[in-house]
């Protein structure tokens, strides 16, 4: 994924959010082709949450991954538009059976000190991923010959990564099976400088990893675009040029990314030149399209915002009985959501894979869950509950409720939680709505506390359609002990054989795609989401600004940034 939109994200796969793509509609034009692009200049983007971490191994929030992908290059990319693999870094061959990669790196590809980008940097990559205890991307390189006794500190070497001792800019990488997502879930991975991070990933000391860095919050080589000047914590971000980058020096001479209160406040700064791009609520659609000195993009996106169910929270049993979780479903009008708190600018979601998907099976056969108090009353009172003269179920004298959080700033969430709040309220069940600072929301997460009851906050997920793994699988739950992405603590062993069954063997989409309709009818049968609907980009830019070319599989539209430029 990439991260977390302050959502959450996924390296390749998905990742969390805090804000809320086949590409949709536009307001604004593009450059006129007689606009010849010239230097200078900053770009200010807008963000309602700080970052957490800039090494693209342990980022695990989507504001995070914003600053690293600008810093970091992959070896490939997801196309902007359709989502396919595309060369970007280096060029690939694949054997017959698909299980050796053959990659070379790009000659020109250099880090910002000077040093080439080598076979060794995606080596130092695997080798922090195997040995992190922060980060959530270990399942996209398991399959990886020798990785998981590397992991395990059963093996001082990875195995099925070979280096080509006569070119440094070589290397093979082969697995142990046909492994459908790796192009996107382990080549879309940026190397790491060897030379900055080897240093702690020791072969023969398993305990050894990179999550405590100092590089982490301040990486001094990179080989993306922009380099790291600057982190005023709780401010900004301070990115500059990248003069030597491989692709070409970008125009501008700078991209910074700033903290703002919430999105109001992110509304009016861009209003004020103060910001100068930055992903825009629904809500301000209408009056931000009318100011002269914006432009503003709008595409579907490929992701969600969901009310995660804690499944495993012992302080919430209740929400393990499926009709409970059905009847919250029925309880809460996603229609009028759309309408109301998106203002149109989405759709409902009842699954897991989003339209713009390969993967998306359609509707077809799927429980839309149309709007039904009377029939979520019913299903409280099958589960045993009886609503009381205060007007709330409750059962063995304990309150049919729980808290439900969501990240503090983002007005699209707080109304979907005060909405859910009133709406819940009706059919009998008591929420308490809290909101809480993303930064320390997703750590929670990730490791499972039970702190968190249900959660309201959104995936951006990445082209390759395997962050059901990441996400849904029973070997990624949460826990103290190793971060993951399940932490609503769902378990189902159909789900866990399907969700295997897709990764491996026949990688063709005609094939992989039943499975995963298989898969998405049984999260939409159980419930340990509401799913609740899939919010449109909306991307709000000084109108100046020129070479921005969105799309669903490039959530903040910077996968061409180093093309970008500011018409005088």
């Amino acid at each position: 994924m990439r991260h977390w939109r302050t959502t959450l994200a996924v390296i390749a796969t998905a990742a969390l959010v805090a804000t809320a793509c086949t590409p949709g509609p536009q307001t604004g034009g593009t450059a006129q082709p007689e606009e010849k692009p010239v230097a200078g200049g900053r770009v200010i983007r807008g963000s309602f949450s700080d970052i957490r971490v800039m090494n693209p191994v342990i980022a695990t929030d989507a504001t995070s991954g914003q600053v690293t992908d600008l810093l970091f290059d992959p070896l490939l990319r997801a196309d902007p538009k359709t989502g396919n693999p595309i060369p970007w870094m280096g060029k690939w061959t694949a054997s017959a059976d698909n299980l050796t990669f053959s990659w070379e790196i790009d000659s020109k590809a250099n880090w910002s000190d000077g040093k080439p980008v080598i076979a060794d940097d995606f080596l130092a990559r695997s080798k922090a991923v195997a040995r992190s205890k922060l980060t959530t991307q270990k399942s996209n390189w398991t399959d990886v010959e020798g990785w998981t006794d590397y992991r395990d500190g059963k093996a001082t070497a990875i195995s099925g990564i070979t280096l080509d001792t006569a070119n440094p800019k070589k290397f093979t990488v082969k697995f142990a099976r046909s492994f459908c997502p790796a192009l996107l879930n382990v080549f879309g991975a940026a190397p790491l400088p060897s030379h900055i991070y080897g240093k702690y990933t020791v072969d023969n000391d398993p305990a050894k990893n990179i999550d405590t860095a100092p590089e982490n919050s301040a990486p001094p080589v990179v080989d993306g675009p922009f380099k790291f000047k600057e982190w005023r914590k709780g401010d900004q971000v301070i990115l500059t040029r990248n003069d030597s980058y491989w692709r070409g020096a970008p125009y501008l001479d700078e991209f910074v990314q700033k903290v703002v209160a919430d999105t109001t406040v992110q509304a009016a700064q861009l209003k004020t030149g103060e910001l100068t791009l930055g992903a825009i609520q629904p809500g301000d659609f209408d009056d931000l399209s009318k100011q002269e000195n914006l432009k503003l993009y709008e595409w579907k996106d490929n992701g969600y915002v969901y009310v995660g169910w804690k499944l495993n929270n012992p302080n919430v049993p209740f929400l393990q009985d499926k009709r409970i979780r059905q009847a919250l479903a029925y309880g809460l009008d996603t229609e009028q959501v759309v309408q109301s708190v998106v203002f149109g600018h989405g759709e409902k979601q009842i699954m897991h894979t989003p339209s713009v998907s390969w993967a998306f099976p359609g509707t077809g056969g799927f429980n839309e869950y149309k709007f039904d108090p009377a029939k979520a009353e019913q299903l409280i009172r099958d589960a045993g509950y009886a609503k009381g003269s205060d007007g709330f179920f409750a059962k063995d004298g304990k309150t049919l409720g729980w808290t439900i959080v969501t990240n503090q700033g983002n007005k699209t969430r707080e109304t979907f939680l005060q909405v859910a709040t009133e709406q819940y309220k009706k059919i009998g069940v008591k929420i308490n709505p809290k909101v809480e600072d993303f930064t320390t929301l997703v750590p929670k997460l990730n490791t499972g506390s039970n702190e968190i009851e249900t959660i309201i906050i959104g995936w951006q997920l990445g082209a390759e359609p395997d962050g059901f793994f990441s996400i849904w699988h029973s070997s990624n739950i949460a826990r103290a002990e190793q971060a993951g992405n399940n932490f609503v603590g769902y378990k189902n062993p159909e789900l866990d054989k399907l969700i295997e069954q897709a990764r491996v063997g026949n990688c063709a989409q005609d094939v992989r795609k039943p499975i995963y309709q298989q898969a998405n009818k049984i999260l939409n049968e159980d419930q340990p989401y509401n799913f609740g609907f899939s919010q449109n980009r909306i991307l709000a830019t000084d109108k100046r600004i020129r070479g921005i070319e969105p799309g669903s599989f490039s959530p903040d539209a910077t996968w061409n940034v180093e093309k970008w430029w500011i018409k005088p």
